[in-house]
């Protein structure tokens, strides 16, 4: 018995050992995911700002976007030094939003981009796709349900999905087993974080201008 205890114990040990070796290549993995992404049609986002960026006023947002352009959710955003609880439609090339208090208000959709515009997510150009295609330095964590892989962006393409970056930063990327982006963490050198979830690809999303 005794034997047979050491024997398991040491294929442990050793199936321990050369896990990592198992593990899938960053690059490709990334790779594969920004392939994926760029067939995607609509998605649910969330979004979560810990620190202060100067070119970025919300704090956190949730809601649902198209791959042309549409979004509807709600957000968290800073004006004036107040934080402001605002729900929002992006629709046809404008922005409708609702603070605290009275209906929507219709604004030019180019000013979503003085908060923060999240239809830049889906973005081939600039968005996630764009992203996982330009991570540098890939090497995986781990890979379960969700293969999770630490690289470096380069600043000039991280800002097209996050404004005002000055560097480049370090991200962690979750892609599930379809090769999709399921959640992205972005820790910039000031010691701020950006953290995207997304989840319910490609589902058929109808959204309109409120009435």
């Amino acid at each position: 018995m005794a034997a047979r205890f050491l024997v398991l114990t040491l294929l442990a040990v050793l199936t321990g050992c050369t896990s990592s070796g198992d593990l899938p290549d960053g690059a490709t993995v990334l790779s594969k995911s920004s392939e994926a992404m760029r067939s995607v049609t609509s998605t649910h986002f969330t979004i979560r700002v810990d620190g202060e960026l100067p070119d970025v006023n919300v704090k956190d947002a949730v809601g649902d976007l198209t791959n042309s352009g549409d979004s509807k959710g709600n957000a968290k955003v800073t004006f004036g030094g107040q934080l402001l609880q605002i729900e929002y439609v992006l629709v046809n090339k404008n922005l409708y939003f609702k603070g605290p208090t009275g209906g929507f208000t219709t604004l030019p959709a180019a000013f979503a981009g003085q908060v923060y515009d999240p239809t830049a997510i889906l973005n081939p150009d600039k968005g996630v796709a764009n992203v996982l295609k330009n991570a540098k330095d890939a090497k995986t964590e781990s890979a379960d349900d969700r293969t999770l892989v630490n690289a470096t962006v380069p600043k000039d393409v991280v800002a097209g999905l996050v404004p005002g970056i000055s560097g480049d930063v370090k991200a962690k990327f979750s892609v599930d087993k379809e090769n999709r982006l399921v959640g992205a963490l972005f820790e910039l050198t000031g010691g701020q974080k950006v953290e995207i979830g997304l989840s319910e690809f490609n589902k058929s999303l109808s959204i309109q201008p409120p009435a």
